[in-house]
Order: C-alpha cells, then sequence, then structure tokens
C-alpha cells in the first residue's frame, strides 16, 4: 500500500470521527489490482488509532467492479481514469 493510499485513508478516518461517524471503508478493493487482503488490514489499522472500526470488505466480488462502472454510467458519475499513483499520471 502506497504513502499516498495510507495518508488518505487517515484523513477519511478523521474525517469521519470528526462527524461523529463510528465506522468507515474503503472502495480500494473494487479495482482489479488493489488486493483486499492488503488494503483491509491497513484500514483497519488506521482505525484502531482513531478509534473507529473499518468496514473491510472485497467489491471485486460477484463482479463488483463491473457494477461499480455500470451504476456510475448510470448516476453519471466521476470515475477517476487513472489509480492515482505517480507512476500512472
Amino acid at each position: 500500500i502506497g504513502v499516498g493510499g495510507r495518508r488518505r485513508r487517515a484523513i477519511a478516518a478523521a474525517n469521519a470521527a470528526e462527524m461523529g461517524c463510528e465506522y468507515f471503508s474503503t472502495t480500494r478493493t473494487g479495482r482489479p489490482y488493489k488486493p483486499a487482503a492488503k488494503v483491509n488490514p491497513a484500514g483497519e489499522a488506521v482505525a484502531e488509532k482513531i478509534g473507529l472500526t473499518f468496514l473491510a470488505a472485497d467489491f471485486k466480488k460477484r463482479d463488483g467492479f463491473k457494477r461499480s462502472v455500470e451504476v456510475s454510467n448510470e448516476y453519471g458519475l466521476y470515475r477517476q481514469t487513472y489509480c492515482g499513483c505517480a507512476y500512472s499520471i
């Protein structure tokens, strides 16, 4: 998991705590090359530090990535065309 991913997860967790949320999660496991086995433990570590519960998931299961593309298209949602790492830009 890259440094940027850790930073974004920490920011998301801090924002969730500030808003009074008890839980937070990530959509990163929906991407074909983001292994849930690495992403979820990283989220759980951040949650523990902040005092939240991380909702672990693997959104690739049952055609999750394909379904996310369909729903995004249906609702006109923005989808980033690159993973966000320095190499993809």
